[in-house]
């Protein structure tokens, strides 16, 4: 077999039993815009239709009888990418044949002999026929697009109901019960006794607090209206310590370590994003972390970025959820105090990491505990006026 000539899309491939046949309808091509390629064998044919897809095909019957054993058209047809173009089959005026060659796929068929401004005709009719049906598959693909966000934007406004009545029920049911027993303490016993139940009263009002924050950031993150101020972190162990400061679930309760690498103290993030992501990390290892149990903050760098952890010896997460718990309301577990989790704080803390341009992962086994790592790219360069110098991690001692 010769290699088939070499043209330049867009082409009408012309497949007939001679070239000087072929030849003839060159003028069609070039009246539809169109250049020729005129083919004679069949495995050309095969071969063309393979490496490039024509805009429209004139094949030859007399062609096709070259090879009994195959239904060609069939063949042609079951491409993908060949499925919808044009086909036009010239042939002899036998009535089973037009049949057979329009039920394996042909669109249409011309009796010979005929004449080239009726093939062109009826090739300048298909080709605008599938450029309409071309526009209405993109149509519905933007349609089938604006349905799928419109169900993800009516899963998420359901699972945020769901979130409101599970998920802030219990803390505001919390602060009534804590606030109008803190009432009758004070009218018998005085204000010495309501202390601690005021305090835990400000503890779930905070809790609510951070609950709303994340709903509203993550929702402003991926609008793409988050704030970002990327900043130097003079001391990321101080920093994790007022993280821990925002946590409102009884934190004291637990053990916390502290470890930081020398080289893992100072770098470039933004203060903000960076805090909250540590105390969503850390409030979400005391949820999941019962009374005296440990909870380890380290840093280090590695590569060209700086590795944070957060690891807790809790009730861990099946291996199933690992990939899926930082989707909101994806994991919506209780924990093992009986607390609903939504995984608002996790996507929060997905995103954040993504805009600083790290990634964020978990390793964990069920009853050992979790442990939540992310990075922070030394790339980062602080936003400052034009007229000042930008410098980033790499440059500074």
């Amino acid at each position: 077999m010769a290699d088939p000539p070499t043209v330049k899309p867009p082409y009408l491939l012309i497949a007939m039993t001679s070239e000087e046949r072929g030849a003839g309808f060159g003028t069609v091509a070039r009246d539809l815009s169109l250049n020729p390629l005129v083919l004679t064998e069949v495995e050309q044919l095969l071969y063309q239709t393979r490496a490039s897809i024509p805009a429209a095909i004139i094949l030859e019957d007399s062609l096709l009888a070259q090879v009994p054993q195959l239904d060609l058209i069939t063949l042609l047809r079951r491409r993908k990418p060949l499925a919808s173009v044009p086909l036009v089959c010239l042939g002899p005026d036998r009535p089973e044949r037009q049949v057979a060659v329009i039920e394996s796929g042909a669109d249409v068929y011309l009796t010979l002999p005929t004449r080239a401004p009726i093939v062109r005709a009826y090739l300048k009719q298909l080709l605008a026929r599938q450029q309409v049906e071309g526009s209405l598959r993109d149509a519905l693909g933007k349609m089938r697009n604006i349905e799928q966000h419109y169900q993800e934007a009516e899963r998420v406004k359901e699972d945020l109901i769901h979130m409101l009545v599970h998920d802030l029920k219990s803390p505001i049911s919390s602060v009534m019960g804590l606030l109008d027993h803190s009432l009758e303490t004070l009218q018998s016993s005085g204000p010495d006794n309501v202390t601690e139940l005021l305090a835990l009263a400000r503890a779930e009002s905070q809790h609510l607090l951070h609950l709303a924050a994340n709903i509203l950031d993550v929702r402003r993150m991926k609008e793409g209206q988050m704030p970002f101020n990327p900043v130097w972190i003079d001391n990321l162990t101080e920093l994790a310590k007022v993280a821990l400061q925002d946590v409102s679930s009884a934190p004291k309760d637990r053990h916390f370590s502290f470890l930081v690498r020398p080289e893992a103290e100072q770098f470039v993030a933004d203060a903000d994003l960076l805090r909250r992501i540590l105390a969503n990390l850390l409030g979400n290892a005391v949820k999941h972390t019962r009374r005296g149990g440990h909870i380890d903050f380290r840093a280090w760098k590695q590569d060209t970025a700086i590795v944070l952890s957060i690891r807790d010896d809790g009730e861990g997460i099946p291996e199933a959820d690992h990939h899926r718990i930082f989707n909101a309301f994806e994991q919506s577990r209780h924990t093992i105090h009986d607390r609903f989790d939504t995984g608002m704080g996790l996507t929060f803390c997905k995103l954040a990491v993504e805009k600083h341009g790290g990634k964020i992962w978990v390793e964990s086994k069920v009853g050992r505990g979790s442990t939540f790592f992310f990075t922070i790219p030394l790339s980062l360069q602080i936003q400052l006026p034009e007229e000042e110098v930008v410098f980033d991690t790499a440059t500074v001692a």
